[in-house]
């Protein structure tokens, strides 16, 4: 059965199931607009085989059948704007960051985020010209004379700035990309699966190499609006819970599936 149909049936099964009691509540979730294997193609369409965290996202309702979600895709600084102020009620994947609080609520636990129900955990790399001097010790940054790229909001940026780096930051890989080649900058910061399947999908960029040492590791969350959980305050703890275990169940299978997808 298509993927997009089964979505489809997952939110149709919803509304059966509170077709009897009470009124579905609309779940409106936002991610970002560029393509990896989480929430595959550009723009603001959700197409056929739309990712590994929008499938997991989507099973949501099978185990909180009250709940309907709705999608969107928006460049990331916008997810984050719009979940302030309660225009979505959710956006992934949101590394956890104490100033992001005033945004919208995490899983938490003991005065930090939950790790138990993580969406996912990512490794940022640092990218560069196979010349350059360049150096990442897992420590230290050394010989940064231009300063890092980095996507625009995203965490990486405030944790490059603490360490005194000047950061550009960009909003799309390509523009990335094409500032490292043109030699304007030194590296470039980035999510690893992201950069990594840009290399193997972009055609020039075979001057480029990636440095061995990430850059840093986080857990990643579905966080949720203040609004959603002043109005549904009992919805948060089951949603996560039931993402967790949709992630513990389908997490593997998901991957395994998109690896495959993006290598034919």
């Amino acid at each position: 059965m298509p993927t997009l149909i089964r979505i489809l049936l997952a939110s149709i099964l919803a509304l059966v199931t509170c077709a009897a009691g009470a009124q579905p509540v609309e779940f409106r979730v936002a991610f970002e607009d560029k393509d990896s294997y989480d929430h595959t193609g550009a723009g603001s369409g959700v197409p056929e085989h739309p990712g590994v965290l929008v499938e997991l996202v989507a099973l949501i309702p099978q185990r909180v059948p009250n709940v309907r979600i709705t999608f969107s895709r928006k460049p990331w600084a916008r997810c984050l704007a719009e979940l302030e102020v309660g225009a979505v009620d959710a956006i992934f994947s949101s590394s956890f960051k104490p100033e992001r609080l005033k945004i919208g609520i995490y899983p938490m636990a003991d005065g930090k985020a939950d790790r138990r129900y993580r969406i996912d955990t990512k490794s940022y790399s640092l990218y560069k010209l196979r010349d350059t001097p360049l150096e990442w010790d897992g420590t230290t940054l050394s010989n940064v004379q231009q300063g890092i790229i980095a996507m625009r909001s995203y965490a990486i940026v405030d944790d490059l700035r603490k360490t005194g780096v000047a950061v550009t930051e960009v909003n799309s890989p390509d523009d990335a990309f094409r500032m490292l080649l043109a030699g304007r900058a030194d590296g470039f910061a980035q999510l690893t699966d992201f950069g990594d399947l840009t290399l193997r999908r972009k055609s020039g960029l075979e001057r480029i190499v990636k440095v061995p040492l990430p850059l840093a590791t986080r857990d990643y969350y579905l966080q949720i609006s203040h609004q959603f959980n002043d109005k549904y305050p009992d919805l948060p703890p089951r949603i996560w819970k039931a993402l967790a275990e949709i992630r513990q169940a389908e997490g593997e299978r998901l991957a395994a599936k998109y690896l495959k997808l993006y290598a034919d």
